[in-house]
């Protein structure tokens, strides 16, 4: 396996490992992580080389983004989407991808990384946001899946507030997506 800095003539094989991940009968056709992918790159927020593709002979099999992002007037990193392909999944492809994440992101001196999520990121030293005052104003209950990964100690202590995502992550009308 292969991980590499996704390019744009990666996009459909890209939304293509995001559809088969995430997509179920609920799914927003408009907004949702395929499409994200998209919107991503024209986006002021889009970092291209934060953002990663994982290929096995030659065949996209997983995709992550990082993207700027605030919390109060602290900039830093967004996690997400992190998809991988189904039938590849629990091959360590995401773990892969995210451990590259975190190694790039300290080489561009970030002072943190934050998503949505749950357990599974823990084993990357990725902590519950919430104790640190961090939280979503569009969503007290999503607040309570923000996990933050300090990778600055001078950011733990200085870092709170209300998380705004790069424009990609909300709908024309302003809405988190």
């Amino acid at each position: 396996m292969e991980i590499r800095s996704f390019e744009a003539r990666y996009l459909k094989k890209a939304q293509d490992v995001l559809h088969s991940a995430f997509c179920h009968p609920q799914s927003d056709p408009q907004y949702n992580e395929w499409t994200f992918a998209e919107r991503l790159l024209q986006d002021g927020g889009y970092r291209e080389n934060l953002c990663l593709i994982a290929l096995e002979d030659g065949k996209v099999t997983g995709y992550l983004a990082l993207s700027e992002a605030k919390i109060g007037e602290h900039p830093g990193l967004a996690l997400g989407p992190l998809g991988v392909r189904p039938e590849y999944q629990n091959r360590g492809i995401g773990k892969q991808l995210v451990q590259e994440s975190i190694r790039r992101a300290r080489e561009e001196d970030a002072g943190w990384i934050v998503l949505l999520g749950g357990d599974y990121y823990r084993r990357f030293g990725f902590e519950p946001a919430k104790p640190y005052g961090i939280f979503l104003p569009e969503s007290e209950e999503a607040s309570g899946h923000l996990w933050i990964l300090f990778l600055k100690q001078s950011a733990k202590g200085e870092t709170q507030g209300a998380l705004r995502y790069c424009g990609a992550f909300y709908t024309p009308q302003g809405a988190l997506l």
